[in-house]
């Protein structure tokens, strides 16, 4: 098993199966939102308490999940984000822990991918969280996103996402990067 919808359809079905809060993110939702880009993993927001992860990640090694406990459980503690692999790929996941990922997840639509239906950020959630890390690829993300959904975002949430998330960094490069988007 080396490929990325074999992947995403065995992580999709496992966590269906927890019944546990989560949103694709990543390179997989930019596809979905903007245009079509490779990736190389699966990257998942997901609500699950941090003393929960042992248990999880303990069901996902017998579901041939690999990983080292220790490692992925120190991840947790410092970081809120922890790491799985299948076959030739990666999960990443990312343990909710802001107002603004809980309100994602709530606005999130289910939609298909690779076969399967999954929780995906709206169009203006996922350029707010690919805004957040500035990588040149969230950049591109975020671009491609603003232009295909160009007059039809909700400018109204998006700006008081960006005017609150870069009071929260205290840093407005956030909110300046959101207007420069919303203007594409």
């Amino acid at each position: 098993m080396s490929s990325l919808p074999e992947i995403f359809r065995r992580i999709v079905s496992f966590l269906e199966g927890e019944k546990l809060p989560y949103l694709v993110i990543g390179g997989l939702a930019s596809s979905v939102h903007g245009y079509p880009r490779m990736t190389q993993d699966v990257d998942i927001c997901l609500s699950i308490a941090k003393e929960r992860v042992g248990g999880f990640l303990r069901k996902a090694r017998k579901r041939g999940f690999r990983f080292d406990e220790e490692e992925e459980l120190r991840n947790v503690e410092s970081l809120g984000v922890f790491k799985m692999g299948l076959g030739d790929f990666h999960i990443d996941f990312i343990i909710l822990s802001t107002e603004f990922e809980k309100a994602a997840i709530s606005r999130s639509s289910r939609l298909t991918i690779f076969g399967v239906e999954a929780p995906l950020p709206t169009p203006e959630d996922l350029i707010l969280l690919k805004v957040i890390p500035n990588r040149p690829i969230d950049v591109a993300d975020t671009e491609n996103i603003a232009r295909r959904y160009s007059g039809r975002l909700d400018r109204r949430y998006i700006e008081l996402w960006a005017q609150r998330l870069s009071d929260e960094a205290e840093d407005m490069r956030i909110h300046k990067d959101i207007m420069r988007l919303l203007n594409l």
